[in-house]
């Protein structure tokens, strides 16, 4: 049994490793599709100047921007749901807010959904 779960896990191993190869493939494709789109719409626009002019603020950008930084996974728990502050409204201590007296603020009166208004054009 423990034979069968090596197995197992070796072979999720790989099949993690040929995954993430495959996502770097395509963001590597996806952004040289994303860079030929940009070259060509300068070359619409502007001709042979305007295909060379998009070329040069990709590399302008890549030399700025610097390669992608993983920025890793932000998870924050709580132990409860958040308060709804439209519904229960806020109250607070007075050494929250650093005075004197505590505040309070009652909830805000329920408004009507905004709904677009038609506009009659000038004449």
């Amino acid at each position: 049994m423990t034979e069968d779960a090596e197995r197992a896990r070796a072979e999720q191993a790989r099949l993690d490793a040929t995954a993430e190869a495959e996502r770097a493939l395509l963001a590597e494709a996806d952004a040289a599709a994303r860079n030929r789109a940009m070259i060509e719409r300068g070359r619409r626009i502007g001709g042979v100047a305007g295909a060379a002019l998009a070329g040069a603020m990709i590399a302008i950008r890549d030399v700025y921007e610097g390669p992608p930084k993983d920025q890793g996974v932000v998870v924050v728990e709580a132990s409860s749901e958040p308060g709804d502050i439209d519904r229960d409204g806020v109250a607070l201590a007075a050494e929250d807010v650093g005075g004197d007296h505590d505040l309070a603020v009652p909830p805000l009166p329920p408004r009507p959904p905004v709904v677009g208004r038609r506009r009659s054009r000038a004449r």
